[in-house]
């Protein structure tokens, strides 16, 4: 058994072309920006943090072979063969019909997007994790915890 954290791209459950599959779609969803100098969703460390927390979605396999078997039935060609400009509409269509699958696969592929350091760089953030140096607060209104302060007791003592 592999760690996720230091996934061989041979411990995953897909298939080459599912692989291929999920990394243009993945690059479809979250392309690179030259303005921002960021990358792309496929680019090989966040693809490979994409790949290991895939896993966790029993779905994912039957979802990208419906999404090939969509674009073959559509535009005679598998998602990953499809140009640029005919991937976005075919992810449209996608969406219609496994809106559930492509929303989790939005979200692991944004999680672990947002979690490359030239990413939070891009948006001047430190690229670091948050502890043990912390981040300042701005302090707020703790008067807005009074009514909640005010509640009885809801516990045993």
């Amino acid at each position: 058994m592999s760690d996720k954290g230091n996934l061989i791209i041979t411990d995953s459950q897909l298939s080459d072309e599912e692989r291929r599959t999920l990394e243009v779609l993945v690059a479809t969803m979250i392309p690179a920006n030259g303005e921002y100098k960021v990358p792309a969703a496929d680019d090989p460390k966040i693809f490979s943090n994409i790949l290991a927390r895939s896993g966790e979605l029993h779905f994912l396999t039957e979802a990208l072979q419906t999404l090939d078997e969509l674009s073959r039935d559509l535009l005679q060609t598998d998602f990953s063969s499809l140009e640029p400009e005919d991937r976005v509409p075919m992810l449209e269509e996608f969406n219609r019909q496994q809106r559930p699958a492509l929303r989790a696969l939005f979200g692991i592929a944004s999680q672990c997007y947002y979690q490359d350091d030239r990413v939070l760089k891009s948006l001047g953030m430190d690229a670091r994790t948050p502890f043990p140096d912390g981040f300042t607060l701005e302090q707020g209104d703790w008067s807005l915890l009074d009514p909640v302060r005010q509640r009885p007791k809801m516990y045993r003592e």
